[in-house]
């Protein structure tokens, strides 16, 4: 039996994981990044997390056919070169795919992070058997990914997929990027705490503010389990947040005319109180055509699906056949 290896390079943690041909996943390890010791640091840290995760597994690393690296940051797949990482100290330009190649003498392929956890999906996913496939992943900021016919969409420089970066609000309220009124700025966890702590400093009535007042920080978690305890506010700035979600999916459901939309990441743990928004908003602004065979349904695969995708982009691209 031979082996893929999938690795998911985040600014806190390495994970990496030993995936069967078929989109199994075998065994996985997860170290911490130590982003602090620059690039050769962190490339010395995915070095020892491939060799752990064929150690632990007993496994001859001569099984193994290629390494797949789903990595954060514009980025040169065709030369497996990341351009820049924000969450990664001194990455510019490090030549990812070609220092790994060095250390294993296997194929290696770089991805973007997002991509990975799209392809996933579309793999052994929510996404499966799509003909067009779109994926949102909600976390601290908003991702995305686009699959046709089982091919991910790159763009000319590697920058197709940007979904929370698609302008929602004309001149709304700032993003990191630069831009105003991105769908990340209204959609995605750090922009329900801003939103939400906004309106509690201007007096909303919320068990949000006896919690903070205890000394809890204000999470999109903790947002959601006021929701679940029963308040009215926390349950509307969900609301709100998959509203914008559904609006920005509308623009991208016109344009692409997919069969299924696939919803992951950290906030997804709250579900319909996002997805039924959405799926509503969609409807409203869409041609009905484009609705009636549109599903919009929660990723399966959750912190597993960087790992697999990056795996599985190796079959993708031709690298393992």
């Amino acid at each position: 039996m031979t082996y893929l290896i999938g690795v998911d390079l985040g600014g806190t943690f390495i994970k990496t994981a030993l995936v069967s041909r078929e989109g199994k996943l075998v065994h996985k390890v997860e170290i911490p990044s130590e982003g602090e010791r620059g690039p050769d640091g962190v490339i010395i840290n995915i070095i020892r997390s491939v060799k752990s995760v064929v150690k632990e597994k007993g496994v001859d690393l001569k099984k193994v056919k290629a390494i797949g690296i789903g990595s954060p940051g514009p980025m040169d797949t065709k030369n497996g070169i990341v351009r820049k990482a924000v969450n990664l100290p001194g990455w510019v330009n490090i030549p990812l795919r070609d220092r790994i190649q060095s250390a294993f003498g296997i194929p290696a392929n770089l991805e973007n992070d997002a991509n990975a956890a799209a392809y996933a999906e579309y793999w052994k996913g929510a996404g499966q058997n799509a003909c067009l496939m779109i994926a949102y992943t909600l976390g601290t900021g908003v991702g995305g990914g686009i699959i046709i016919e089982g091919k991910l969409i790159r763009g000319t420089n590697d920058c197709a997929g940007e979904l929370g970066h698609m302008t929602i609000v004309p001149d709304g309220d700032p993003c990191a990027c630069g831009n105003r009124g991105c769908l990340e700025s209204y959609a995605s966890a750090n922009s329900l705490v801003r939103r939400a702590m906004a309106k509690i400093k201007s007096g909303a009535q919320t068990i949000l503010r006896q919690w903070i007042d205890e000394g809890k920080p204000l999470t999109s978690k903790l947002i959601d389990e006021a929701r679940l305890a029963g308040d009215s506010f926390s349950r509307d700035a969900m609301i709100e947040a998959g509203t914008y979600l559904g609006l920005g999916m509308s623009a991208v459901v016109s344009a692409l005319n997919p069969d299924i939309i696939v919803v992951g990441g950290g906030m997804m743990k709250a579900g319909e109180v996002l997805l039924e928004p959405a799926r509503v908003e969609v409807k409203r602004r869409v041609f009905a055509e484009h609705f009636a065979k549109l599903k919009i349904l929660p990723a399966r695969l959750g912190n597993d699906a960087g790992v697999i995708g990056a795996a599985g982009l190796l079959i993708e691209r031709g690298i393992v056949r």
